[in-house]
């Protein structure tokens, strides 16, 4: 590297750490700069706070879409919201939407981190994404049907995420359960639920490629419109983790969804017999 270019790299870090108050970790500010993979959470409130500015303090937040969440290491559960990153191809472009209902009507106000590098904020795409933008965004069927049916019931109700801020799990905690949760729960023919050890890492262990996660935290009871076997779950909560994997296996697309507790104490299941962090809905 050329010394110009050397400084060069050094004044920018000095002038992003220089922004920031003296409370903010210097170490964050500085691998911003180099990297721009961010959990859910991560700018939550930055969102929150522009959408109840703007629209009024009553604004709520009734879904939270993850596209091309990464899935491998220590980035597993974020998303790489880097510009460069869809320069090749925007479809694998990496991106967080917050989507409020504006208060007395049936309209969204949508949010997204902000991908300039050492950025902390959000940027608005009302103007750009409609309720069937934010569907086609969602590249399996499944997924779509289930986001779909949902966000038709938020704009013609009420519902919206009701957990707490502080209480909720972040991102790559929920991504965790669906990968590792053993036992995961499941539903046979008859709709009893069971034990099953199959999870997001023995379905991404298959042999397969075009491999992608896409998360959604949705308000779980009655917008999902999922069955009562499920919904009826001992610890059942009110809002879900959606976790929805993909990949392509012999020309075959196949998908893996799995449904997540939203807070680090709940459990769902049959208390004493069958519990667990995860549910299997892809068949239901």
């Amino acid at each position: 590297m050329k010394i110009k270019s050397i400084i060069a790299v050094i004044a920018l870090v000095i002038i992003s750490v220089s922004l920031y108050s003296c409370s903010d970790n210097a170490v964050n500010t500085i691998n911003d700069i180099v990297s721009n993979k961010v959990t859910a959470k991560d700018r939550l409130d930055s969102a929150y706070a522009q959408a109840q500015r703007k629209y009024s303090p009553s604004t709520q937040l009734v879904l939270l879409f993850g596209k091309n969440v990464l899935y491998d290491g220590t980035d597993a559960g974020k998303t790489d919201i880097s510009i460069t990153t869809g320069i090749s191809d925007p479809n694998n472009l990496g991106a967080w939407l917050y989507i409020f209902k504006k208060p007395g009507t049936d309209t969204l106000a949508v949010y997204t981190p902000n991908p300039v590098p050492g950025a902390r904020d959000c940027i608005e795409l009302t103007a750009l994404f409609s309720t069937n933008t934010i569907i086609n965004l969602i590249a399996d069927t499944s997924a779509r049907n289930i986001v779909s049916g949902a966000l038709s019931m938020i704009t013609n109700s009420s519902f919206h995420i009701s957990t707490n801020r502080t209480n909720l799990v972040n991102s790559d905690v929920a991504y965790g359960y669906s990968y590792s949760s053993n036992p995961i729960i499941k539903f046979n023919s008859t709709w009893i639920p069971s034990a099953s050890t199959n999870n997001g890492s023995t379905f991404f262990g298959q042999t397969g490629t075009d491999k992608t996660v896409n998360m959604f935290l949705v308000p779980g009871l009655g917008t999902l419109n999922l069955p009562a076997y499920i919904s009826n779950l001992t610890g059942f909560p009110q809002d879900l983790w959606v976790i929805n994997y993909k990949q392509t296996s012999g020309g075959v697309t196949q998908s893996f969804i799995a449904g997540t507790v939203v807070e680090s104490t709940q459990m769902m299941g049959i208390t004493g017999l069958l519990t667990s962090r995860a549910i299997n809905i892809s068949k239901y």
